[in-house]
């Protein structure tokens, strides 16, 4: 063997021989994923936070009114564009007397809440405040004017939230010893107070406060889709 055969020989033998893994390696290098699963979950959450700030809750509705109605009348009186609107019902299918509305925009829901608030649709007076919930929580910054009185003694107290319920779809014609009294069903009430306008009048909504925490919550297990005079109401967290 010639002197150059052996330096080709040598040459050889000293490359590392190829390994599956490194060739594993090399195919990873050469072909670059397309997505990232790990960050799927923290654009949901981040859609999920925008959707939320373009919504909006409005209470006190008609029971005959539709989410096609509901859609149109706030596309029309925000001149914003409506993205989807829906009614809450009941197990039932009946309307719970409330709905959710979902604008294009953070500024349509924040207008929604500024021109479409205490106006009339289908002969209710509505109520239009954003919406608080993640569907998860719902701490509720409502004012109480007016009306209510007594109940149980004074306004509500500061470090009540966990003890409140917030009721809906009330008539108009319930006051505060009727709420009072029909929620005592789940445990003591402190305090019972129905939302009012400046002018006195109803807004189809309350707001009660029971003696301890799992009064409330047996307020919501129990007294939800129960009907007071007239109507069917829901209870859930203030």
């Amino acid at each position: 063997m010639s002197e150059e055969d052996k330096k080709e020989t040598a040459t050889e033998e000293a490359k590392p021989p190829a390994t599956e893994e490194a060739a594993e390696t090399a195919e990873e290098e050469e072909i670059a994923p397309t997505d990232n699963p790990e960050g799927a979950p923290e654009d949901t959450a981040a859609a999920s936070s925008s959707s939320k700030s373009r919504r909006v809750y409005v209470g006190n509705l008609s029971w005959h009114v539709n989410w096609q109605e509901l859609k149109d009348y706030f596309g029309s009186e925000t001149g914003e564009e409506v993205l989807r609107a829906d009614i809450l019902t009941g197990p039932d299918g009946r309307s719970k007397g409330c709905g959710i509305v979902e604008f294009a925009t953070e500024e349509g829901a924040q207008k929604a809440v500024l021109t479409v608030n205490d106006t009339e649709f289908q002969g209710r007076q509505i109520f239009v405040r954003e919406d608080r919930e993640d569907r998860a929580t719902g701490a509720s910054s409502s004012s109480f004017a007016g009306g209510g009185g007594g109940g149980g003694g004074g306004r509500f107290s500061s470090d009540s939230q966990s003890r409140r319920v917030y009721v809906g779809n009330l008539s108009w014609e319930v006051a505060w010893q009727d709420l009072k009294d029909h929620m005592r069903d789940a445990g003591e009430v402190v305090h019972a107070e129905v939302i009012t306008e400046a002018s006195g009048r109803s807004k189809g909504c309350g707001v009660v406060e029971y003696k301890t925490v799992d009064e409330a919550k047996q307020a919501i297990a129990s007294l939800n889709d129960t009907e007071l005079m007239g109507r069917m109401i829901f209870v859930r967290e203030d």
